[in-house]
Order: structure tokens, then sequence, then C-alpha cells
């Protein structure tokens, strides 16, 4: 599913699902994770955004921002309940796609949606749902997941 090359930039919009608390980063002695969003964040802006750090702020990619993203319009974090970050990492070469919910899980259709793509594509995917992570791709990745999340164990590292 290539990106419309006619399509024009996407903005944020409204959207503030990387800041409000998903993702856990740490911002100038500041963690953040669910329950503690940013505390730079409020009123759908960024206080600091001129000043914002380079990591993670300025390097972030949103899968749903990203100018060859294949995800539809409606899969935007806010609206899909999911923030999609492309090519996480690699696994024996192959990059790895990573989902988290915001919330305790994403819309039904957004799942579906990135398990299609995952298939489809041939991209393995873990996505962050109810607080458990699940594997999406060949039985070895799925072996390999399977045994990190066991060691509690990062399954990126």
């Amino acid at each position: 599913m290539p990106a419309d090359p006619n399509a024009t930039a996407r903005r944020c919009g409204d959207c503030t699902a990387c800041c409000d608390g998903w993702l856990k980063i740490r911002i100038r002695e500041h963690d953040v994770y669910p329950g503690h969003p940013c505390p730079f964040s409020g009123a759908g802006k960024c206080a600091i955004y001129d000043a914002r750090p380079v990591d993670p702020c300025r390097n972030f990619v949103c899968g749903w921002l990203a100018p060859t993203s294949p995800l539809p319009e409606w899969m935007r974090p806010d609206r899909s309940h999911l923030i999609f970050l492309p090519a996480s990492f690699t696994w024996r070469t192959i990059p790895v796609d990573v989902a988290v919910a915001i919330g305790a899980r994403p819309k039904a259709k957004a799942r579906a949606w990135l398990e299609g793509f995952s298939r489809e594509a041939r991209r393995p995917l873990l996505l962050q749902s109810d607080g458990e992570w699940q594997a999406h791709g060949p039985p070895d990745f799925l072996r390999d997941m399977v045994e990190r999340l066991a060691r509690a164990d990062d399954p990126w590292r």
C-alpha cells in the first residue's frame, strides 16, 4: 500500500498522542509514561517546541505523519487509538513495525488494518494492547518475541 504521491503533507492537528504518556520516554529529566504525560504539553501544544530536545522529540517518527506512510487518513493516532512506529528495530535484517495503544486498546478497525498490513507487506509487527505485547509475523519471529517477553526483556533489544 504505497503512499499517495499527490497527498499533501499531514499535520498533527489536535493529536498529541506522542506527548500524552502512551510512549515511555524521558524529556528534560521528566519521565513520560501512561498516566504521566509530558509536562511541557498542554492544550494541544508543546510549550518548548522551538527548544524541544533532539531525543526523543525531534527524532520521533510518527508513522502516520511519515511522508511515505501506508496508513490511511483515519489512522491518525488520536482517531485510531494507536501510535504506529514504522521499522522501529530489525529482526534478522527484517524491519519490524511497532504499534502502541492509546488507552487500554486500539480501535478494532485499526488493529485489524495493521494486522492485515503486516501480513500483506510481510513485515513483522509488535502490537501493545491492554498492557501486553502481541507479535505478528513468521513463526520464528513469534518464538523469539515470546522468549524475549518471558525474560521480561524489551522485545526490540
